[in-house]
């Protein structure tokens, strides 16, 4: 029995996640904008976004620049550095030009993304708060058309117990006389 066939105040089986649709595909079976985004870049942010901040994107970060320092002639640079510092030389001569370019551009693209995947998570956060307070509003009214019913059940009680009095009385003022 549907929510919209039930009568009011009657107990009825209903979909717990009826006022979270926003995550289901549509009709056409397109992918829900609320169930990790709406465009493959949002989804791509989010995965990324979600794995940033982790000791693995630390560890294959350092990994990188290890390897970069390495192949970019990390042996050579240390003799040199050691000749240097021998002769009272600087420690870092290079610019690292290239090593600070990587950091920027790292730096852009993780504030891109967590831009982009805080935007849908923030549309996801408004959806769900939409679908609560339906859930709440048909909660209330769930609650108000049982108080209606208990007090309509309780004046009918109430009616019938008066009768009930009446009856009584009546039987009594017929079986004992006095």
């Amino acid at each position: 029995m549907a929510a919209a066939d039930a009568k009011p105040g009657m107990l009825t089986k209903l979909d717990p996640l009826r006022h979270h649709k926003h995550y289901q595909p549509d009709a056409d079976g397109n992918r829900s904008p609320y169930a990790g985004g709406s465009s493959f870049m949002e989804r791509v942010a989010e995965g990324v976004a979600s794995g940033m901040g982790t000791v693995a994107f630390v560890v294959i970060g350092s990994l990188i620049i290890l390897g970069w320092v390495l192949i970019n002639g990390a042996i050579p640079y240390i003799e040199h550095t050691f000749t240097a510092l021998s002769k009272g030389g600087q420690f870092d001569p290079e610019p690292w030009i290239l090593l600070n370019l990587i950091f920027s551009g790292v730096a852009f693209y993780t504030g891109a993304l967590v831009i982009i995947a805080q935007k849908a998570q923030t549309r996801t956060d408004a959806a769900n708060e939409a679908a609560a307070a339906a859930h709440r509003d048909e909660l209330a009214q769930f609650q108000t058309d049982l108080l209606q019913q208990n007090t309509k059940l309780t004046e009918e009680i109430s009616a019938v117990a008066k009768k009930l009095t009446t009856l009584i009385e009546d039987v009594h003022n017929a079986t004992c006389h006095k």
